[in-house]
Parts: structure tokens; C-alpha cells; sequence
């Protein structure tokens, strides 16, 4: 059986639907399925990675021809919305989500419930719609060389974003960091990634690095803040709670909220993102509590993922 994704994928660092591509191809190919990324190819099934033809290897207009002249099985991977693009370019960023999977998506899969339910609330209702969160390599991604800290040292905090979009939390990022400087016995604030011009210059940081370097990182860090809004998923928050790190997650944020259920600290606020450090920082028993809870329960990871799409994307 061969499955085309219409998303080629990118080495070195990029957003996390690339890696997700990436560990669904291997994944696939270990299990003798062919990957292809050409419709030239002759797939069995295609899986939709994207909507937006500028970043597709073949378009929207092809696959429906395609469709047509072959009969071949469409799966929708719905990972994006648009309320972080602006109002106009947003609507007709949704509109084209919604427009493509009425016109091609035999199965849909929404990349959390929260994504499901922001496509429900616009008038896309998928009968019988499948909802797989994002996963992480636990081979890499696991708390085998973290140290916890000292009581008497400052809570370590780190975050990573490869997109400098300002939804991502930015502003929260830099009273967080301003926060850290004034505190320095409370708590500290590394930042991976690439930064909005003007953010964070000051901080500790650190450039975009690949994927298997990213967790040498995260194991030198106590918790793993996200201030994203309206995030479809999010690969940077499982990705530290795969290493052991205490999620502290903005309330809004979206589908990285119901990824960090039951392990998370949720926060409004800046104000509360530093009365959480500073507890953390002053009440070890509450600090240890939190980092075994999320060290000993969160297991979910590609191997739960990926068998999940295959089942899908074969008809299982």
C-alpha cells in the first residue's frame, strides 16, 4: 500500500507538524508501507498535511482530479486554525480548511478536541471525526539524565517556539524574563527559538536546534512555560512534559490546555505565572510533588500516535 503526504518534509529545526510527518513516515515505512510525496506515484491513500498549496507539493485542484480519477482514500489531518493570522486573512484561512475537507476528506482527524470544537462553532461538523493529539519520541524525549534542583536553588524555567508570531505569548515571555532578572533567587528563564524583533534580547538564549538536540535542553529545567493563545495543539509543551519538565499553561491557550490536563498549573496572568515560581521556589514538597506526577504518569508518545493515524489511514 502506498499513503502520499502533501507535505514534503524539512530538515533541521521547524514547526511540529514537520515532525509529526516525519515520525508517521518512519513509523509507516518500518511497517513495509511506502511514503511518497507525489501524486505521480500512484498512492492508495493521500494524507492532507496542509491546505495552503504554496506549501504543498501538489495542490488542492490536483488532488481533487486525483480523487476523482482513482477513487483514492483522503485522510485530513486538521492542525491549524486561523484566529493567530488577523481577522480577514483568519476567516479565509478557516473557510479553506472547512471548503477542502466537505470537498475531499473521506476520514478527519483534528489534532485535539479543542481544534474540533473551534471548527464545530464555524459550521464544520465532521460525523464520526477522529481526534489524535500530537505525540513525542519517547526514545529521546524521557527524564533518564534529569537532576532535580536543590531546595535552596531557583526554579528553572524554559520554553521554545520556532515561530515568532506574537500570539505564541512573546509579551508574557518578557515580563516573565524581566521577572527572573529582578529574582534571580526565585526562579530563571532560558528561551529556544527565534524571537519577535525587540523580544528578549536580554534573556538566556539559545538558537532553534534539530530535534533530537532539544532534549539535552529541556533536562537541564525544572518546569516548561507556554503563553501561546488559540493553539491547535502544540508540539513544544509535550515535548517538555516528555523530558519531566512541570507544565505552567496560559488559560486560553487552547489545545496545549487539554494536552497538560491533570499535570499543568494554569495561569491568567503574569502575575500568577511568578506567585506559582515563587511557591514552587518556596515549597519544596509542593515543587517534587508536581515534578513526580508528570516523571511517573505522562506516557502518551509516538508509538500511541502513530498507531492510532495508521489504523485511520488503512481503514481499521
Amino acid at each position: 500500500m502506498k499513503i502520499a503526504f502533501n507535505k514534503k518534509i524539512v530538515d533541521g529545526p521547524w514547526g511540529g507538524g514537520n515532525q509529526m510527518a516525519l515520525l508517521l513516515k518512519s513509523y509507516f515505512i518500518r511497517r513495509d508501507y511506502e511514503v511518497t510525496f507525489s501524486l505521480q506515484d500512484n498512492p492508495d491513500i493521500v494524507v492532507v498535511w496542509d491546505v495552503k498549496d504554496s506549501s504543498c507539493s501538489f495542490s488542492m485542484d490536483e488532488l481533487h482530479s486525483y480523487k476523482i480519477k482513482s477513487g483514492c482514500r483522503v485522510v485530513h489531518r486538521v492542525n491549524d486554525n486561523g484566529s493567530h493570522r488577523g481577522s480577514n486573512t483568519g476567516h479565509r484561512s478557516d473557510k479553506r480548511m472547512m471548503d477542502i475537507n466537505k470537498l475531499l476528506a473521506d476520514e478527519t482527524i483534528f489534532i485535539s478536541k479543542w481544534l474540533k470544537d473551534y471548527y464545530e462553532d464555524r459550521g464544520l461538523v465532521v460525523s464520526g471525526a477522529n481526534i489524535i493529539p500530537n505525540g513525542t519520541d519517547r526514545g529521546r524525549f524521557f527524564p533518564t539524565e534529569f537532576v532535580r534542583r536543590k531546595e535552596t536553588e531557583p526554579i528553572r524555567v524554559f520554553t521554545h517556539h520556532w515561530s515568532n508570531n506574537m500570539a505564541k505569548g512573546y509579551e508574557t515571555y518578557r515580563q516573565l524574563n524581566d521577572f527572573c532578572i529582578k529574582n534571580p533567587s526565585v526562579a530563571s528563564f532560558t528561551f529556544m527559538g527565534n524571537r519577535p524583533p525587540g523580544y528578549l534580547d536580554n534573556a538566556s538564549y539559545i538558537k532553534p536546534q534539530p530535534y533530537i538536540e532539544i532534549p539535552k535542553y529541556l533536562q537541564q529545567h525544572d518546569a516548561y512555560i507556554t503563553a501561546t493563545q488559540f493553539e491547535s495543539g502544540g508540539c513544544h509543551i509535550i515535548e517538555g512534559m516528555a523530558c519531566g519538565l512541570i507544565p505552567i499553561v496560559r488559560k486560553g491557550g487552547g489545545g496545549v490546555e487539554e494536552y497538560a490536563k491533570g499535570y499543568a498549573s494554569y495561569y491568567d496572568s503574569p502575575e500568577q505565572v511568578f506567585e506559582t515560581l515563587i511557591k514552587m521556589r518556596n515549597d519544596y514538597s509542593h515543587y517534587i510533588g508536581l515534578a513526580n506526577n508528570i516523571r511517573d504518569n505522562y506516557t502518551y508518545g509516538t508509538k500511541e500516535m502513530c498507531k492510532d493515524y495508521l489504523d485511520i489511514i488503512i481503514g481499521k
